[in-house]
């Protein structure tokens, strides 16, 4: 079993790099062979790791075509965007918030800020939220957004590239860190909240 989480999240990583980079799209069929190839690693527990990131609904398979990257679908917009902002709800209330940190907070935002293209905004925005939660020590919280936060990717990209650099989320980030110097960990969620269901309104 700890094989085949292993080639999991090792295959979802390489998944997530083919987003981030541009060569995997919304609707594209994968290709176990390549895929194989770039990791160097045999068909068999590819094939197995891809089973098992079907069940999360990162990918899918097709009959007779092999496994996709689901295709966008608004009506999946309302369902897993509530789901995400109430689970880093729940993993920021089980994270100390100490120099360290809020630190990295700061420059997670930096990068934010200075980032230049809708796929380096979409990075920096992840990692911003990733710090936010990284010391959560619930690992099955962490496990469900880590999943979730893929699934959501393309849909963050759409938006990206529908609104453009809205400053909204550059000041939610900026109330998020202030709450958080304060210890004030309930308005910092509710604005965290409030900075994932902005797509909703959209």
């Amino acid at each position: 079993m700890k094989s085949v989480i292993r080639y999991r999240d090792l295959v979802k990583e390489h998944l997530l790099k083919g987003m981030a980079e541009g060569s995997l799209s919304a609707g594209d069929f994968l290709s176990l062979a390549q895929i194989a190839r770039d990791l160097g690693i045999s068909v068999t527990p590819i094939r197995e790791a891809l089973t098992q990131l079907e069940q999360a609904q990162i990918v899918c398979s097709v009959p007779n075509r092999g496994f996709q990257i689901p295709t966008l679908n608004s009506r999946e917009i309302p369902q897993l965007y509530p789901i995400v902002a109430a689970l880093e709800g729940l993993a920021m209330e089980q994270t100390a918030y100490g120099s360290v940190i809020l630190h990295q907070l700061r420059e997670k935002q930096k990068a934010f800020v200075q980032s230049r293209t809708p796929i380096e905004r979409i990075q920096s925005d992840m990692n911003f939220h990733d710090a936010l939660t990284q010391y959560c020590g619930n690992d099955t919280v962490l496990q469900i957004l880590d999943d979730l936060k893929v699934r959501i990717f393309f849909y963050e990209l759409d938006f990206m590239r529908k609104n453009g650099f809205d400053t909204t989320s550059e000041a939610q980030h900026e109330a998020i860190i202030a709450h958080l110097e304060q210890q004030e960990i309930d308005k910092a969620i509710a604005v965290v909240k409030e900075n994932w269901l902005q797509i909703l309104n959209t």
